[in-house]
Order: C-alpha cells, then sequence, then structure tokens
C-alpha cells in the first residue's frame, strides 16, 4: 500500500501488487487507487498533479496493468548505497528477488510525498527523546552521529536521483540549531530540512567534484536556471536545502510531489539509456507549461555539456508537483563536474546525432521544436545562439563564484568547444 501526502495530511492512496517478487522489477504488477482515497479526492478526478501517484497514473477508478513494475516505484525504490544498506540489513543478496523486500522495508521515507505504508515510521509528535547533535558533529561525522542516523532510517532510503552511491544523509535542524534524523523531529519542532552529502571516497577526485558543486549552482543561477540554495561546503561536507519539504509560517512542513523524468518516460529499468528526444516528448506531455520547461531542459544540458556534468542519467531529472496543481521541472540537483570522475562517467541521456557527448544544437532545436511545433524553431535558435557569449565567459564566472582552480582548467576547452558551437546554430 502506498500512502500519499496531500493538502496537510497522509493518506492511504494506491495499492499495487506484483505477480511474481520473484521477477524483482521485471514482474507484471497491476494499480489500483483506493475507494476512501477517491471518496476523499473526489474533486480530484483526472488530477496528475501531486495528489496522484504518478503523472501517468492520474486519480481514477481504473485498474491499471503494467508488464513490468510501474516506472514511479522505481523513484521510491532504494538504491546505490542505500540499496546496500537495506539488503544487509535484510540479509539479502543482491538479486531480483529481494527488490520487493527492499521497497517494502525502506521505501517509508523517500524525497517527495509519496511512501510505502509498511516501511513508513510513527510519525514523531511529541519533542524527540534524543537530544540532536551540534553541527559540529556532524561536520566531523562522529561515529556516534552516524550510528544515531543510521539507526533512525536517516541514511537517504530511495528517490528520484538522491540515492546515489555517495553517503548523504537526510536531517533537519531544529529551531535550536540541533541537527536530527528526517522523521524522528516533529513538523512543528522544524526549522529547516537538509540533504547532507559526503565525498564517496577519500580520493582526492571526489572530494574536488563535491566542492565545486556549491558554486556550480551558482553559475547556474547566473543563468536563470532553477536552483536551489544557498549550498554550504564545510569541511568536507556540503549542506543542501531540500526543495520537496517546505516549512511554513504556520509551523507545519509541506510535501510536494517529486517525479523523475524516467518515470514520466514509464521507464521501469535502472540504468536506462534513454534519447534526449524522449525526455523531452514526456515533459512536453505532463508540464503545465511545456514551452517554458523545454527551454529550462535544454538550457540545463547546455551547462552540463559546458561544465562536464556527464552523469545525466533521466532520474537526475524530475518534476516538482505544486499544491497550485502546478507541474514543472524540480530545482537542479546532482549538478556537478562527474567528468573529472576517474571512473570515466559518460553521458547516459543524449540527442539524435550527438558526437562524442557534444550535441548539435541546431538539431536540438529542432527537435524540441517538433513537440512545440516547428513554428517554435526559429526563435530557439536564436536563443541558444544569444547563449554563446556566457558560455564563453563561464571561466571568468567560475573563478568569480570560486571554483575550484583545478576544475576550471579542465573545463576551459569544453565551455570554449560549446559556445563555438552555440555561435554556428543556424
Amino acid at each position: 500500500m502506498l500512502e500519499l501526502y496531500a493538502d496537510g495530511a497522509w493518506y492511504r492512496a494506491c495499492e499495487v501488487r506484483v505477480d511474481d517478487d520473484a521477477l524483482g522489477l521485471g514482474s507484471p504488477a497491476r494499480v489500483e487507487y483506493d475507494f476512501d482515497y477517491l471518496d476523499a479526492m473526489s474533486g480530484a478526478l483526472g488530477a496528475r498533479d501531486l495528489r496522484a501517484v504518478s503523472c501517468r497514473f492520474p486519480v481514477g477508478y481504473r485498474v491499471d496493468a503494467e508488464t513490468t513494475w510501474p516506472a514511479f516505484l522505481l523513484d521510491i525504490v532504494p538504491s546505490g548505497a542505500a540499496r546496500r544498506f537495506w539488503e544487509a540489513q535484510l540479509g539479502l543478496p543482491n538479486i531480483a528477488r529481494s527488490d520487493w523486500a527492499v521497497l517494502t522495508a525502506g521505501g517509508g521515507n523517500p524525497p517527495g510525498n509519496l511512501r510505502v505504508a509498511e516501511a513508513a515510521p510513527e510519525p514523531a509528535v511529541d519533542p524527540p527523546v534524543h537530544p540532536g547533535f551540534a553541527r559540529a558533529e556532524v561536520l566531523d561525522r562522529a561515529d556516534r552521529f552516524i550510528e544515531y542516523a543510521r539507526d533512525q532510517g536517516a541514511s537517504i532510503a530511495g528517490g528520484s536521483g538522491a540515492a546515489g552511491d555517495a553517503p548523504k544523509f537526510l536531517l533537519r535542524e531544529d529551531r535550536r540549531g540541533r541537527w536530527h534524523a528526517d522523521g524522528a523531529l516533529p513538523d512543528h519542532l522544524t526549522a529547516r530540512a537538509w540533504l547532507v552529502k559526503f565525498p564517496r571516497s577519500p580520493r582526492a577526485a571526489d572530494r574536488i567534484i563535491l566542492e565545486a558543486e556549491a558554486p556550480y549552482y551558482r553559475l547556474a543561477k547566473r543563468f536563470g536556471i532553477r536552483a536551489t540554495g544557498p549550498l554550504t561546503w564545510e569541511q568536507d561536507c556540503l549542506f543542501v536545502p531540500r526543495f520537496d519539504r517546505v516549512v511554513t509560517k504556520e509551523a507545519t512542513i509541506e510535501r510536494l510531489g517529486l517525479e523523475s523524468l524516467c518515470s514520466l518516460a514509464g521507464v521501469s529499468e535502472f540504468g536506462a539509456t534513454l534519447p534526449k528526444e524522449r525526455l523531452v516528448a514526456a515533459l512536453a506531455r505532463f508540464a503545465s507549461d511545456p514551452e517554458t520547461e523545454l527551454r529550462e531542459l535544454v538550457l540545463r544540458d547546455v551547462l552540463d555539456v559546458a561544465l562536464g556534468n556527464t552523469d545525466n542519467h533521466a532520474r537526475n531529472t524530475a518534476v516538482l508537483k505544486h499544491g497550485d496543481s502546478r507541474i514543472a521541472l524540480s530545482p537542479l540537483y546532482d549538478f556537478a563536474p562527474m567528468v573529472l570522475d576517474p571512473q570515466g562517467i559518460a553521458r547516459v541521456s543524449r540527442w539524435a546525432g550527438e558526437t562524442g557527448g557534444y550535441p548539435d544544437w541546431s538539431k536540438v532545436a529542432e527537435a524540441v521544436g517538433s513537440v512545440l511545433g516547428e513554428a517554435t524553431v526559429p526563435a530557439l535558435k536564436t536563443w541558444l545562439r544569444g547563449l554563446a557569449p556566457d558560455v564563453r565567459d563561464l571561466p571568468a564566472a567560475m573563478r568569480a563564484e570560486a571554483v575550484p582552480e583545478t576544475v576550471i582548467e579542465a573545463i576551459q576547452p569544453r565551455a570554449r568547444r560549446v559556445a563555438d558551437a552555440l555561435q554556428e546554430v543556424r
């Protein structure tokens, strides 16, 4: 059973049944909304916003039969480091047969407004028994903080793009500046909600990539890209404000819906290689303002290429579903110079005709125009050409935003190449 947060409360919203646990993600499944939930949401029948478990499954009475797990479940099942944690906790091997058990044990607190009822923690109502930790203890990664956070389930348990291999914790800061596991602190005592990230390993490359993430977000904002912030880098810790949790003036927390583009495209496979054109079509289908969102998507891709963010799989971009029924790209996340990773991370989502990780931007404009209408293509091409000067000036902007010099030196040739290509768009 899946629970969904809407209108200030959790609802038992939807049941997903799989035919064969042993097949893992590949098992046929059925999706059906709960009748009591449909009664409570009688005015929202047909809605695809945060009141729906997925944009692909609007609120309604039908039963949907899928040949695999519904794609939105892959946004909340633990993956990467979080999956390894749950497999160790449950004594399970890393095979498909373990998928369902990992979901039902570890899907209780993912980003967004959806969770697995069986895994959901008991709500924290009274002040926590644990006094919380000082920021210095989080920075020092004191043993007792790490053990406490894991025991409380703060180790990230899934979610769109937020459950990769780097150690990450979902934490809350109370009004006294003390830090707690997400879910261990009542909403009314919460001042801020955070994602805290640590380098994947002691390697210098992992540290420099994470250090660059905060100034990379500032660079994105210079280009008008939606980005949360400010991010804070301190003692090899990156503090990221959460955009799916909004602390209100009434001392409550609004939980926004979050769904990856991979889910919007209906792909129930981790690591799937999805062409950008397919993601464009999926985003255009569900976004409240398709033209605005597709321009935002293309602009992000320009910076992905120019700044070496090669880890661009379809779970590293998501839509945010707002309380006013708006569906739009979420703020940027996991935006860093992954091209510096010694493991060699190549672009996964590519445009048709892309060569060596560098798109033909004229063809990009034409691909987007095929969705928005051919009449939009000339304006898109003019807009892309207009980005060339700012992309060419990226090294100077990077210095102004305190990007580490080693990153700037590595990225300069990429920025120059992208600027030249944008200037030639016809």
